[in-house]
């Protein structure tokens, strides 16, 4: 299975990129995914733990399955005043 990855705010800058597809297993969740992310980018652990997730634009939680083809965004927190 594959699945599009959208970054945004901080990530889209510590990465330099808008988007990654990932291959998947079937049955990954959100969870499984992060985990992931974090063998491939280390340094973003903070970062991540922080990060609203959503999948095909409605928020889920760790525990959700992911599908082939689905669009996943990650959003870090953003500061503001």
């Amino acid at each position: 299975m594959k699945v599009k990855v959208l970054y945004f705010a901080s990530l889209k800058s510590k990465l330099n990129k808008n988007y990654e597809e990932i291959e998947i297993d079937k049955d990954t969740t959100v969870k499984a995914l992060k985990d992931l992310l974090l063998r491939e980018y280390p340094d973003l652990k903070e970062l991540l733990d922080n990060c609203m997730i959503a999948i095909n634009e409605s928020y889920v939680d760790e525990n959700s399955l992911l599908k082939d083809n689905d669009t996943v965004a990650i959003i870090p927190p953003v500061g503001g005043g």
